[in-house]
């Protein structure tokens, strides 16, 4: 048995290093490199967002309505505190807040060329464990505090900061930003390639039923075949591996991303790896190409969302709803609320709701 160099395998699933091979296929992005400075900002665990991120700002949409970002640092590391006015005791040493403003200004460039909404990712994943932080809980980012936010609450991404191997640091650092497109769950397909031949087709928000899918099950089938024998199967580099696609109609597919085929490295949905690989040593020729399709042929009524799985962090909602203003005005804690913490938690009692509705309905 060959043993897998994951190293080199990953290097070929980097964003910057297939986007250029299949622009054709894909959604348009802007690949930004990450400098050094702001590599060590986004390994470090402090929260403090950029100084360019500061201030009440409106960000005029493609959509014409307007974003704001609470300055929260101002509000609790500034230098106007009643303590210091007062000649009190000597403030505690605070942490520099960091400035990107080359950095900062790329981003700002990329998400207006994009059309003012952009989907957010690093050189592999997308932060979606921190989508909670964001109103609305979505990765469509808006401007560079959605962009910050996004990449220091995700643990995901911050993996994907960390040091890696002279194989990987050639390729370097990269901040992805695609055009926004709102994309219906049911359209979008994980495809699962052994020895070059197209193995498995699974929905990609598995187990979730989407009616059409039975419907369409030939059509879904023939589009994702002739896309991967057409433009993937001799120009990728890798004999296995997994890429996701996105069908918005017959005989349309677009390549959202590339993946390392196996356990640990991409889930494998309605299918089980070790099934997969006895299935590619027994085929045959002519059953090359020939990928078998599951899917949910009927409503099994609610299922496991594992989106959930990255919801608000009970420790933080534990102590937003503690800090919830009282009758009076103030907090349990006796101090002024602020934007953020309102915000906080109006998201945090916003996904408290959601979550026993679906207990109830279970």
């Amino acid at each position: 048995m060959l043993v897998r160099n994951i190293e080199l395998e990953r290097q070929a699933c980097m964003h910057i290093n297939w986007y250029e091979l299949f622009r054709k296929n894909t959604f348009r992005s802007c690949i930004i490199p990450v400098p050094i400075d702001v590599l060590d900002y986004l390994r470090k665990d402090m929260l403090i967002l950029p100084k360019e991120c500061c201030g009440f700002t409106g960000i005029r949409t493609a959509e014409g309505f307007q974003t704001t970002h609470y300055d929260a640092f101002s509000d609790h590391f500034g230098h106007s505190s009643d303590s210091d006015s007062d000649g009190g005791s000597e403030p505690e040493e605070r942490e520099e807040q960091p400035e990107f403003p080359y950095f900062s200004e790329q981003l700002t460039d990329a998400i207006e060329s994009l059309g003012g909404n952009a989907f957010l990712k690093s050189d592999w994943h997308c932060p979606k464990d921190a989508q909670w932080i964001t109103l609305g809980q979505s990765l469509c980012v808006r401007d560079i505090s959605d962009v910050y936010q996004l990449l220091k609450a995700s643990s995901i991404c911050k993996e994907d900061f960390c040091e890696r191997t002279n194989i990987l640091h050639e390729s370097g650092y990269h901040v992805v930003l695609k055009k926004w497109h709102d994309i219906h769950p049911g359209s979008e397909f994980r495809c699962f390639v052994r020895n070059r031949s197209l193995l498995a087709i699974s929905p990609r928000h598995w187990p979730s039923y989407h009616e059409h899918i039975a419907r369409e099950r030939s059509d879904i089938v023939n589009d994702i075949v002739s896309l991967f024998k057409e433009k993937i199967k001799d120009t990728f580099p890798l004999k296995d591996y997994v890429f996701d696609v996105y069908r918005p109609a017959k005989d349309n597919v677009i390549i959202m991303d590339f993946s390392l085929y196996g356990k640990g490295h991409s889930d494998s949905l309605a299918f089980d790896y070790d099934q997969l690989d006895d299935e590619a040593l027994v085929a045959t020729i002519d059953e090359e190409d020939a990928p078998e399709f599951r899917y949910l042929p009927n409503d099994c009524g609610i299922q496991p969302i594992k989106r959930n799985v990255y919801g608000f962090p009970q420790d933080f909602r534990n102590f937003f709803q503690g800090a919830a203003p009282s009758e009076g005005g103030n907090t349990s804690g006796g101090a002024e609320s602020n934007d953020l913490v309102n915000r906080l938690i109006e998201q945090c009692n916003l996904q408290q709701s959601r979550d026993n509705e679906t207990e109830e309905e279970t």
